[in-house]
């Protein structure tokens, strides 16, 4: 316990723990669109993204996240209107997108002779590496995420049912796919700082797909999803605070665990009844 006090007199400890607090509690807000809304194909495009817009800011020395999160936007918008503004087909595009992103990094790393070991840095990312404005942007999406869950919750839930009948009820689809797409690509380019681009699942996608099969509501999934985020990015981080470990790979495993818990007991409660 003396451990832990001491640690949280530092400064990066005490950026990594809110940083941990709000995306956990957050993020997996992110999650239920993503999985309802089958944009699990667009997540590997962002994630490339990512990769991109690293390599882009070391070989020009600018900031990580700024770039990351342009590239990620911009990916998205012409993935929207090559799509033609419609939900159908956006696996085959992004499938095309990530292509270009991947061949765009392998140019940009040969071309500015960006190291291996800087790319691989990118892909696990670490808390601790957080500044006061990436906090900044951080508490500004996470805001925007509860806002935009509350706010539409209605056209969401629609949406999730069926686009047609959401456009009949006069849910303005184009603009909600455009928004879910634009929510989707800032958390997953902000996640990456928290846990790197391999482990944004365990961040965002983990804690929706443990608790979604025993969720009553669609209301209830946002609830216990944001809390289940929240209560595994605490537990990781004090864990590998505690134990010397990165916190990137302690919140993967745990998430993982839950993640295989909660289906041993969904499969227990199936067989009791």
């Amino acid at each position: 316990m003396s451990k832990l006090v001491f640690l949280f007199t530092l400064k990066p400890i005490i950026y990594g723990f809110i940083g941990m607090l709000v995306s956990g509690l957050c993020f997996p807000l992110a999650g239920v669109i993503i999985l309802r809304n089958n944009l699990v194909p667009m997540r590997y495009m962002l994630m490339h993204g990512v990769l991109l817009g690293g390599i882009f800011s070391i070989a020009l020395k600018l900031p990580l996240l700024p770039v990351v999160i342009a590239i990620n936007v911009l990916l998205v918008v012409i993935m929207y209107f090559l799509n033609g503004g419609k939900h159908s087909r956006l696996s085959t595009v992004s499938s095309a997108m990530m292509v270009l992103t991947m061949g765009l990094a392998s140019l940009l790393s040969h071309v500015f002779d960006v190291p291996a070991k800087d790319t691989l840095e990118l892909l696990w990312g670490s808390p601790f590496a957080l500044t006061v404005p990436n906090l900044l942007i951080l508490f500004c999406l996470g805001i925007l995420l509860v806002l935009y869950v509350t706010l539409f919750f209605r056209p969401i839930s629609l949406l999730f049912f069926d686009q047609d009948i959401a456009k009949s009820c006069g849910v303005n689809v184009k603009l909600h796919n455009f928004l879910m797409l634009l929510i989707t690509a800032l958390v997953i380019s902000v996640a990456m700082k928290m846990v790197g681009a391999l482990l944004i699942d365990a961040l965002v996608i983990l804690p929706v797909a443990a608790v979604s099969k025993n969720a009553k509501s669609l209301k209830g999934l946002f609830a216990v999803s944001a809390l289940t985020g929240f209560l595994l990015s605490v537990i990781s981080y004090l864990f590998s605070l505690l134990f010397n470990l990165p916190v990137s790979g302690t919140m993967a495993v745990l998430s993982v665990i839950f993640f295989l818990l909660s289906g041993l007991y969904k499969t227990i409660k199936t067989k009791r009844y």
